[in-house]
């Protein structure tokens, strides 16, 4: 039986096609402009799917590029966040479609027994949204009455240092914090630890420089801007709706979520950013498309 959620899916996906929302988007605000595609934890064949579509209708170019002139098409430049063991599944695809992702990384997660902290069986039981909310050592409080330690051996959940290095011609890798705390629940010496460290920890793993952060679960304000530009980041990526050129705010940089997990029909409405906006909308982030803060 469809749930009540794919039935609302199959409707918008329908309507955005019918009355041609896909292609207004792309003329009238995706143009010679870069979407910036959010994934996490694709399956091959749905990141198949979604990337031959892509290149009917797009460019795709890696990350760097985001501010560079185009020609004339639309472009998007393809991004995962947390750095899931998933992703090395993904490999033969990056290859097949000759696409160069970037993987943002938690450096003290992945290549070590480590487990991202809301994959914890105690996060599910405690409500993983109420826990984002909190004051980040309250969070981790919390977690450690029922087993969670952050600095401790756990079950892996991120790439190990085998996959990375095979992925590493193929990938830019660049931070996303260390243990992925919500910043804006972070005191000030924490933040900036989470936020230089990364980058420092990012850079001895892969060999390469780190100059891209995407803001964990796109929380942010000036104090996290001014502590990137600080520590030499040349950008970071939000979770607000969006595309991109060469007058926008590095370190804002604006998104489109892509649901892992997403049919063919329901990937081309993400790609209208009609959904997170939507989404955004009931949750109290305004008109512009802003993920809601707190």
């Amino acid at each position: 039986m469809i749930s009540g959620k794919a039935m609302l899916r199959e409707i918008l996906s329908r309507c955005v096609m019918l009355f041609g929302i896909d292609h207004m988007v792309r003329v009238l605000l995706w143009r010679d402009r870069v979407a910036i595609l959010l994934y996490h934890d694709p399956d091959p064949a749905t990141l198949d799917r979604h990337l031959t579509y892509l290149k009917t209708i797009c460019d795709l170019v890696p990350l760097d590029a985001r501010g560079l002139p185009g020609n004339g098409r639309p472009r998007a430049a393809i991004t995962f966040d947390d750095g899931l063991a998933g992703n090395a599944r993904l490999l033969p695809i990056f290859i097949k479609h000759k696409v160069r992702p970037t993987i943002f990384l938690c450096s003290r997660i992945v290549c070590r027994p480590r487990r991202h902290w809301w994959l914890h069986p105690a996060a599910e039981q405690l409500g993983v949204e109420r826990l984002k909310r909190l004051a980040n050592d309250q969070r981790l409080a919390e977690l450690r009455v029922h087993g969670f330690d952050q600095d401790g051996d756990d079950e892996p959940t991120g790439l190990n240092l085998q996959q990375l290095e095979a992925m590493r011609p193929f990938v830019d890798f660049q931070a996303h914090t260390r243990f992925h705390p919500i910043l804006t629940r972070c005191g000030d010496s924490e933040c900036k630890e989470e936020i230089i460290e990364s980058r420092r920890e990012v850079e001895a793993l892969t060999g390469t420089r780190c100059e891209h952060f995407a803001y964990p679960n796109g929380n942010y304000g000036k104090r996290e801007i001014n502590l990137l530009k600080a520590a030499g980041y040349k950008s970071a990526r939000t979770c607000d709706v969006g595309w991109n050129d060469h007058r926008s705010d590095a370190f804002r940089l604006k998104t489109i979520i892509i649901d892992d997990r997403a049919s063919l029909r329901w990937f081309i409405c993400n790609l209208t950013g009609i959904p997170p906006f939507l989404g955004y909308l009931r949750k109290g982030g305004g008109l512009r498309g802003h993920f809601p803060q707190f």
